[in-house]
Order: structure tokens, then sequence, then C-alpha cells
């Protein structure tokens, strides 16, 4: 079973919640549709009710009754703005009540609401709104998870039964040594999440095992350390390059001994650029289907899509979220 199915499969086996924030778009009312339809997820689209009984005559889907949230409706303002200040006064923040009112208007203010409540397990938004709008509201209203301080994101490469993990491909431009770990546990989590199997997590450079000397691989080394000293359990070793960590002739040459044995199955990009062309090249080379970026690192599930999306991407995130939402394991 391929790890999209699995993701079905567990949300066909208890449905949860989704929230979508930027609902005013017809991509997104198939996708809630089709989630409706085929019993998997219960979807809540913010938005305005009559753009979007619009759209959804547009698209054809007029067999289901999606549950539409207006933000701008008195009543839900005014408890999304107390809201919003009670969490900025609790991280020591003191807008306005001008100014949480003001936020409480915001979909995706109000679906990270939601999902801070526990109204939805999950939020999804981007399809409208930019990736640093998405990332700013979930860190104002949710917070990153315990011991994490920087969201990150990946990229589930899937072909046919086979899935790896990259990462970071779409958040932190230049991770420092601690970003790098936190990136790696977090990759690591996501992995055994949605493939269950063991994760081997290769933290990768242009140089293996010494083969080099340069500031950038001094800073994989430094992340490889922190990863042995804080998780000592997790299987992971750097700085390696590619062939190094997929590859088990070239590692038993390049790294004997190494944990990863060349089997990698969760790859921590050094920067954003290498990230971003490594998992472009293999899915247009490679011919692997890319699903992401997943965002990863928030206290609870909040994902962002690209503007370019296509409702089957929506729904696929929305499937895969709810996984990794949930931790749980096959």
């Amino acid at each position: 079973m391929g790890s999209l199915e699995y993701c079905i499969g567990k949300c066909r086996e208890r449905k949860g919640v989704v929230v979508f924030s930027d609902a005013e778009d017809v991509r997104v009312v198939r996708a809630a549709a089709r989630l409706l339809r085929e019993d998997l997820i219960d979807p809540v689209l913010v938005g305005q009710p009559d753009k979007i009984r619009d759209i959804l005559i547009e698209s054809g889907e007029t067999g289901v009754a999606l549950r539409v949230v207006n933000p701008l409706v008195s009543a839900l303002r005014d408890r999304n703005a107390a809201d919003y200040l009670a969490v900025q006064k609790a991280k020591g923040k003191a807008p306005s009540e001008e100014e949480a009112f003001k936020a409480a208007g915001n979909p995706l203010v109000a679906g990270a609401l939601m999902v801070r409540r526990g109204e939805a397990e999950i939020g999804v938004a981007g399809n409208l709104s930019t990736t640093a709008d998405v990332i700013r509201q979930g860190l104002r209203v949710l917070g990153t998870a315990p011991g994490i301080k920087s969201v990150s994101s990946v990229f589930y490469m899937i072909k046919g039964e086979t899935t790896y993990v990259f990462s970071d491909c779409g958040v932190i431009p230049d991770p420092t040594a601690e970003q790098l770990a936190e990136i790696a546990v977090s990759a690591a989590k996501a992995f055994r999440t949605v493939v269950s199997d063991t994760p081997r997590v290769a933290l990768l450079s242009f140089s293996t095992k010494g083969s080099a000397n340069h500031p950038r691989i001094d800073k994989v080394r430094e992340a490889v350390d922190i990863l042995h000293r804080t998780v000592p359990d997790l299987i992971a070793d750097g700085e390696l390059q590619y062939d190094a960590a997929a590859v088990p002739e070239v590692a038993s040459r390049k790294a004997p001994g190494s944990p990863v044995d060349g089997r990698a199955n969760v790859f921590v990009f050094p920067s954003l650029e290498a990230g971003n062309i490594a998992y472009k090249l293999t899915q247009y080379f490679g011919g692997y289907a890319a699903l992401g970026p997943m965002l990863q690192g928030f206290a609870k599930g909040w994902y962002d899509l690209s503007r370019g999306c296509s409702s089957e991407d929506i729904y696929q995130v929305a499937a895969v979220g709810m996984t990794m939402s949930r931790g749980g394991t096959r």
C-alpha cells in the first residue's frame, strides 16, 4: 500500500474535521465536496456563504451540503477577537481590542482559532494566501510544538510503493545548526507517521565524513552532534554526500560504519536552495510525485498549499495532513 492510500484509509477509519480558510475558491469547493462524498473528512469552509454557494453551483457539486463559517458574523467575530487577544496576551504581547477585532475578520485567523479550540483537527490554506501569511497566522495563533522553535516543511517524494522525505524545501533559507537538528527531528516524525518505516536520516552536504572542510560543512556536523546528544535513539548521520547516504556500496567506501548505511529515507538539506532544487530534479527527472510542502513544527496541524495547486492537491494535503497531525503509525 502506498503512503497516500494509507493516509486515505486512516481518514476513513476515523473521520476528522478540516477547516479550509481560503474557501472562496472552486478548487477548495471541489476538494471539500469530494472529501465529504467519499466520507473521509468533514470539511468546514471559511468565507461568505453567498460566494461559496455561487462557487458550489459553478463547480457542479450541487449534491453535497458543505458547512460554511462566516468570520464576519458579529457573535463569532467577537468570540474570535476575545480568543485572539487572550492568545497574544499569554505570549506577552498587547494588541488593542481594535487590532484583535480586525484580526478576527481574517479567514486565516478564524481557521487557526478553530484548530486551536479543537473544533477542527487541522487547517489547510494557501491556495489564495501566501505561504508567509499562512505561517505568520499559524505562529500567532497556534505556536510551535514543544521543543521546536522553528516551522519548516517536508516533501513526500512518492513513486509506486517507495516514499522518501525531503526537508526543508520550502521555508527556512539558511538554517542554523540548531534549526537543521530540529528539521531532522520533525522530518523523521513525518516519515514515521505516514510511511511507518523506521526513519534513517541523512544530513547532506558536499562532503562525506571530513572529505572537505568549510564553514557550511561545520554547520552540518554541529547539527549531527546536537542530534546525537538530544535524540540518541534516532538513526541519523552526517555530513554525507547524497551517494554515501543512498547507495550502500558507496557508503561502505565513503562512510564505513555509518548508522544510515547507505539506506537513508529522510534527507535533510543544508539550505533551502539545495532542497528546493533537489525535490524538483527528483520530481521531473526521476518521475517521483512530490506531495507538499507539508508544514511541520506547529503545535497543531496547520498546512500550506501552493497558490498554483489543483483540487487533487488540496484533497491529498487534507488526507496526509490529517494523518500527520495524529502522529499514528501503521
